[in-house]
């Protein structure tokens, strides 16, 4: 493309004058957003004095994380391919947090090798791993607190029977019982508690909570994970967040590192799609989209409307958008526009930059969206584009080309 379109031109060009010959759906990472995004974590991370780690799970695009490399202190894997993504893009210097509730056997030197920090989450991942970790990476204890802020089960990491990290009452056992032979080695704690939360006072209770039941223990190490869950919009209070820092350093002079994920991408995505369909169903006109929920599975996941650009309540052209797949519930939402859609019009979803792509499948055959960068200068930048053969290998055919 010669021209630099800024974004809102872009998403609002139905008549496709700047998008020349780009086939939807894609995915569009808007450079100038995520850049705002990562100076306010970073801003935040040295008002407080907490070391900004991004926790790669909600993007593991090489392209952000080459563009957060020059925000954060380091960054958080949860699996031995994300930890090799992460070396690989960031490099030999760069600090790597590991936490995971399923380590193999098989992977844990190469993990300890890959990484700087490897949390266990349960203390029979500490008692068979350990010793091989001691001497590659600095180990720690990933804790449940038991306490809960979230109501729905499928993401509340402190669920009754959670899988994720040790019971509280469980460490308190341990070090009640004379057995502290069992944490030898450990040198921090990590913890996360929490799902998109803006109300820091949740993590100043959490902290609270730790201190107060493990605070003689905690002296003894030497840093503390807060990991994430928490997002950084304008005007949150962040006095909650300061308070429960203060509190680590200046009664267990602990090292600090916090792990967001979601809050330095979500706002950065766009999905856009075009309309390939226009028809009535039951008085319902329905306008099906060549992109679809598997493209972004917490839509599905969550049951939740996601926002589209154009949408407004009293428009006067309403459409339900459903997805290209042959799931009947392969649908977003119904959506009202001031002007109406055609074959062809563009349809612009918000909100997308996390669990997107590393969620998306190709279910149906339906191709994955296409990457792209905006960058800051306006340019579109194609970063991969997915192909049949993409398909064919997922699915164990090997396309050989004879020509």
């Amino acid at each position: 493309m010669n021209s630099h379109p800024s974004m809102s031109e872009l998403v609002g060009d139905t008549n496709l004058s700047h998008w020349g010959s780009i086939n939807t759906p894609i995915m569009l990472i808007d450079e100038s957003i995520a850049l705002r995004l990562l100076a306010r974590a970073r801003d935040i991370s040295d008002q407080t004095g907490v070391l900004l780690f991004y926790s790669v799970k909600p993007l593991q695009l090489p392209q952000f994380q080459n563009l957060a490399s020059g925000f954060v202190d380091g960054f958080a894997a949860s699996s031995y391919f994300e930890a090799q993504l992460i070396r690989q893009t960031a490099g030999k210097e760069t600090s790597v947090h590991f936490t995971s509730p399923g380590i193999r056997p098989e992977e844990i030197v190469r993990l300890a090798d890959l990484c700087d920090y490897v949390n266990f989450n349960s203390l029979s991942q500490l008692q068979r791993f350990g010793r091989a970790v001691q001497g590659r990476a600095r180990y720690g204890l990933r804790v449940n607190p038991q306490l809960s802020f979230l109501d729905d089960k499928r993401y509340n990491p402190s669920r009754r029977a959670s899988k994720l990290g040790v019971p509280l009452t469980d460490l308190i056992a341990v070090l009640s019982n004379g057995a502290k032979d069992t944490l030898v080695g450990v040198s921090g704690l990590h913890f996360h508690n929490n799902t998109d939360s803006t109300d820091f006072s949740q993590l100043l209770q959490t902290v609270e909570h730790i201190d107060l039941h493990l605070g003689r223990w905690l002296s003894t190490l030497d840093w503390i994970n807060l990991g994430g869950g928490y997002l950084f919009d304008e005007g949150v209070n962040l006095a909650p967040f300061q308070q429960a820092v203060e509190l680590l350093k200046s009664k267990h002079e602990l090292e600090i590192f916090i792990e967001p994920g979601a809050a330095l991408v979500r706002d950065a995505g766009f999905i856009v799609s075009s309309v390939v369909d226009l028809f009535m169903s039951d008085g319902k006109q329905i306008a099906v989209l060549d992109t679809t929920v598997n493209h972004m599975p917490e839509v599905f996941e969550y049951q939740y409307e996601p926002e589209v650009l154009g949408h407004t309540d009293d428009g006067d052209h309403s459409y339900i958008l459903a997805g290209a797949s042959c799931l009947a519930g392969d649908l977003f939402g119904e959506y009202s526009f001031d002007e109406p859609l055609k074959i062809g019009s563009r349809v612009v979803f918000t909100g997308m930059g996390a669990y997107t792509l590393v969620k998306a499948h190709m279910f149906n055959g339906i191709n994955l969206p296409t990457i792209y960068t905006l960058t800051k200068d306006g340019e579109l930048v194609l970063e991969k584009e997915f192909t049949y053969e993409d398909f064919a290998s997922r699915n164990g055919l090997e396309i050989h080309d004879h020509a």
